[in-house]
């Protein structure tokens, strides 16, 4: 098998990360090597984001570097800003080939064979890779039906706590975001590919997985008749089939973490689900956006009210002593007045927030919000922001303080392998609180949890100390 080097850039999400971990994975296994230096690599993968005006800058910002920094290299374009950069385009010879978000899986593929998937005066076809190569480029697959899940799936993790991609796709289409015009319609993974990747990931060694997708309120909706799944919320059942199937060999050996819930499916079965897990992480994230019940409406997410939100999380909070919150708010919407920053802070104040995602909005062509009036100031809306981080920076500071109460926690470590000496080690407890080491005892794997006691709080997170390994606990 002939050898070629590939050097890939992952931008934006937790989905994207999984994503381009299954191009690593099928592409070393066609004989591809990943560089760290991109003048080495034959292919250059971008794999990007367009969740906000900043990421789509960031886009631009990796083509521009990789165009300097591997200059013959053919650069490959994929992910959420593919699109957008198809209909404005950078200049010509920029990249070489885009390859749309409906035909991603062709990725999977030996990608010096790829043809040229988006027709476009800017996109040259891929030139053969190999010295005299015989053999003619394949014919272009046909672009995935919108209701199949895409083939990948993954072995390992380039990071310490692995992605397990359950869904993709979101047709809710709230005022402000353009992710349902970048992805296909929802789509769901069979419940038994996810419990095999888990045990994959398991057997390799991770010992905590976050379970993630474009929008987990969709899951199963695509394939599951809402009759047959109980209460109607397949993912749910999903979270049961993982716990019946995996906690009996690894409950206090191995978690799992849930990337973020829509505050609607904390109804009585989500929380019961949570309540009864031995296996979850006591930790949510919440896609919260506002504390309005105004601006709610006109981001197109009526169907939740922060009320809802604070009963829910008092009913789990009679299960969940010490759990960590956080939540993503966007500030600065169009017609947010300042009773409706008030009501966001409020919010704040009420619920125990142990960190937040505070962005301000960033107005995207193509989303109904972009034509709406009273658009906000740039300057205020980032003062709109900072008002509210400062709020969540206090609340961090009373959730860490709440950490120190504890005997003992379990934190996965963050590749301890690859710890430079003089540096702390770092990593986080079940909650998502952030933890320092200065220390790790002897690890024959370096993913397993370790126990530790809370020591002190530093700028950066607790202190703490390490006691044993989980897996000679249990």
């Amino acid at each position: 098998m002939q050898q070629w080097n590939f050097y890939i850039v992952t931008l934006g999400c937790k989905v994207n990360q999984y994503e381009s971990q299954a191009v690593r994975e099928a592409w070393q296994a066609l004989g591809g090597i990943e560089v760290e230096d991109p003048a080495q690599a034959a292919i250059a993968l971008v794999n990007s984001c367009a969740i906000t005006a900043n990421a789509e800058r960031d886009t631009r910002a990796a083509l521009y570097k990789l165009e300097r920094q591997a200059p013959h290299a053919q650069r490959l374009l994929t992910g959420c800003a593919a699109a957008l950069l198809q209909k404005n385009p950078p200049r010509t010879g920029l990249f070489h080939a885009l390859i749309p978000m409906h035909n991603k899986a062709s990725l999977l593929q030996d990608p010096r064979l790829l043809p040229e998937l988006a027709p476009s005066p800017l996109l040259a076809p891929m030139p053969s890779m190999a010295k005299n190569k015989a053999a003619p480029c394949p014919e272009p697959k046909q672009a995935l039906p919108a209701a199949s899940y895409p083939p990948f799936s993954i072995a390992g993790f380039k990071r310490a706590r692995p992605v397990l991609k359950v869904q993709d796709g979101c047709t809710h289409r709230c005022t402000y975001c353009i992710v349902p015009t970048m992805r296909s319609q929802a789509t769901s993974r069979p419940p038994q590919d996810v419990l095999a990747e888990a045990r994959r990931l398991l057997a390799a060694g991770y010992r905590e997985i976050m379970i993630s997708g474009i929008n987990l309120l969709l899951y199963g909706r695509d394939y599951t008749p809402l009759a047959q799944a109980r209460h109607g919320e397949p993912f749910w059942d999903l979270i049961t089939l993982l716990e019946k199937e995996l906690a009996p060999e690894w409950a206090g050996r191995a978690r799992l973490r849930i990337s973020s819930l829509e505050p609607r499916q904390l109804n009585s079965y989500g929380i019961e689900c949570l309540a009864r897990s031995s296996l979850l992480c006591p930790h949510l994230h919440i896609s919260l956006q506002s504390g309005s019940p105004a601006v709610l409406r006109r981001m197109g997410r009526g169907h939740y009210t922060p009320e809802d939100l604070c009963t829910a999380l008092a009913q789990l909070g009679q299960h969940w002593p010490h759990f960590g919150l956080g939540a993503d708010i966007l500030m600065g919407f169009p017609g947010e007045t300042e009773e409706y920053v008030a009501q966001t802070l409020a919010l704040v104040q009420a619920l125990p927030f142990s960190y937040a995602h505070v962005f301000p909005y960033s107005r995207r062509p193509g989303t109904a919000a972009a034509t709406f009036p009273q658009q906000i100031e740039k300057q205020e809306k980032a003062a709109r922001a900072a008002r509210v981080r400062k709020a969540i920076e206090a609340k961090q500071q009373e959730h860490w303080r709440s950490m120190l109460a504890l005997q003992s926690m379990l934190v996965a470590v963050d590749m301890p392998e690859h710890h430079k000496a003089g540096s702390l080690f770092k990593g986080i407890n079940a909650q998502y609180t952030p933890c320092l080491l200065h220390e790790l005892p002897p690890m024959h794997n370096p993913h397993t949890l370790v126990q530790v006691k809370p020591m002190s709080i530093s700028k950066q997170g607790l202190v703490v100390q390490a006691i044993a390994l989980a897996e000679e606990q249990a």
